[in-house]
């Protein structure tokens, strides 16, 4: 079943998301966790979060928000963080997450939805080469000094 993450549900989200951390080898704070959660629960949801529960477990999660995309002139959904608990794999958790994402397009009257991956994610790329088309764009973001 595929709903918006709950308050109820918070340890089992830090797991997971610690394991998105750790595949992107990126070090997790609390201070970070406790920001993002603030974000998906907060008025302005300023992230949204959906998870995948199997049997009142959460074993899946996406976040996403809403994006302008100038050049259209219209809105589009962007997917930020997608993840799915290494023992639930293969089950297409992550495509019915990314399917559901696809309503709320419709609903919310999106151009579409968007995101990134990182270019050594092959299993991840096999789906979303599947699902979606590869805009060919790269990414690239300013040094700090």
């Amino acid at each position: 079943m595929i709903r918006k993450i709950k308050r109820k549900v918070k340890e089992n989200w830090i797991k997971l998301y610690c394991g998105y951390a750790r595949f992107y080898k990126v070090p997790m704070k609390q201070e970070i966790l406790d920001t993002l959660w603030s974000w998906i629960h907060d008025e302005i949801h300023v992230v949204n979060g959906i998870c995948y529960e199997i049997e009142d477990k959460i074993v899946g999660i996406a976040h996403y928000r809403t994006m302008p995309r100038p050049i259209k002139g219209k809105y589009i959904g962007f997917l930020d963080d997608l993840f799915v608990d290494e023992n639930f794999r293969g089950q297409k958790i992550a495509q019915k997450l990314i399917k559901y994402l696809e309503s709320l397009s419709k609903k919310n009257n999106w151009e579409g939805i968007r995101w990134i991956t990182h270019s050594s994610n092959e299993t991840a790329k096999t789906l979303y080469d599947k699902i979606a088309n590869n805009t060919g764009f790269e990414l690239y973001e300013l040094k700090r000094d």
